[in-house]
């Protein structure tokens, strides 16, 4: 008789409110996805949840959007440029350029877990961004997650980085699609998540309610007003969340 896979487990999932894009303020230093908002986050006692993309050179940098424009004075795709390149645009307010993954996780190093969530490339070849994340996770000890909208990335884990938790994002899409709703059973069961992300104001949801009574962890983002985080408190187990909620006015 063929011996029983391990029983998978992840408690620290749910150990702290996660801060979405690190503990960050628009128009300062503290940027969100920088260096600064990532140790904010850490000096606070939370974990972080960060962006991650490809450059054309394979380099997995931290940066939300797919182009340049909105908090850099470059233009254009992210994963059109080398890292060497990208480093002569800062971001924001920050002085700096935009970090690799490579930098978040010397900077973290295992005090608080981080949430990897990794965009989808504009040319939909998920091979290097999703290799470049596990190169990056070689001889890293700390609690990590990688976690994605796109089932394509967190089966990809499940098939060659199976021992790191991960997580599906869900929303509008996939929760009020009725064809992705149909197809939510057999998304499941191709990449079998540790834990799901569902968007804050479709909770609570049927699909999330069932989801939790299997007794894994639920998620959700991004929770910025009371009234969010007294919901995500009733229908969730951890917050992805941005101030005020949680911490309060940092003014």
């Amino acid at each position: 008789m063929a011996a029983k896979a391990p029983k998978r487990s992840f408690p620290w999932i749910t150990d702290l409110d996660i801060t979405h894009r690190g503990l960050f303020t628009t128009g300062s230093e503290r940027e969100e996805n920088s260096l600064a908002a990532v140790q904010a986050a850490v000096e606070a006692g939370y974990a972080v949840e960060i962006d991650v993309r490809a450059t054309v050179d394979n380099i997995v940098v931290v940066f939300h959007d797919a182009t340049l424009e909105r908090l850099t004075e470059g233009k254009g795709s992210v994963d059109q440029w080398g890292f060497q390149q990208l480093k002569k645009y800062t971001v924001g307010k920050t002085g700096l350029p935009m970090p690799s993954l490579a930098d978040v996780l010397d900077l973290v190093d295992g005090r608080v877990p981080i949430f990897i969530e990794i965009k989808s490339p504009e040319h939909d070849d998920i091979q290097k961004v999703c290799a470049g994340v596990r190169h990056c996770f070689e001889g890293y000890a700390g609690p990590v997650a990688v976690m994605s909208f796109d089932p394509r990335i967190v089966r990809w884990f499940r098939q060659y980085m199976p021992k790191y938790a991960r997580g599906l994002v869900v929303g509008r899409e996939m929760l009020l699609n009725w064809k992705a709703r149909l197809m939510w059973p057999f998304v499941l069961r191709k990449t079998k998540p540790d834990f799901i992300a569902c968007d804050i104001n479709l909770m609570p949801n049927s699909a999330c309610e069932r989801w939790r009574k299997t007794g894994k962890p639920l998620l959700t983002w991004t929770v910025r007003t009371d009234m969010q985080e007294k919901v995500g408190r009733e229908h969730a187990d951890a917050l992805i969340f941005e101030a005020p909620a949680v911490i309060g006015d940092q003014s």
